[in-house]
């Protein structure tokens, strides 16, 4: 099996939410056979694997007693992660896959 990993970075859940899943009719009116009306939806992911870490955390310090010292700030963004596999298309990703991969990323495909 052929799979891709994308790092993905989103201005905010919301936005993610509107890459990541598609709202899909569930249940419909059709009083008026001509003209069904959608009456719910449920929102169902493009992609298997989706790992959503949302807001990341960066440095922050903390003495011997493990009381914090330095606080840690927390980084722009939505960050998601995606394990893209065979016949899942993810170009429309691409102004989101966070380049270059980060050093130290908080979450990996095992």
């Amino acid at each position: 099996m052929h799979y891709t990993d994308l790092m993905l970075k989103f201005d905010d859940e919301a936005q993610a939410k509107a890459y990541l899943y598609e709202e899909v009719p569930t249940a419909w009116d059709n009083s008026d056979p001509e003209n069904p009306i959608v009456t719910e939806t449920e929102s169902r992911p493009l992609f298997r694997n989706i790992d959503t870490l949302g807001v990341i955390y960066t440095g922050g310090s903390w003495d011997a007693e493990g009381n914090e010292v330095e606080a840690p700030v927390a980084q722009p963004g939505w960050h998601v992660n995606i394990r893209c596999l065979d016949g899942e298309d993810s170009t429309h990703l691409d102004g989101f896959v966070v380049t270059p991969t980060p050093a130290t990323p908080r979450r990996v495909w095992a």
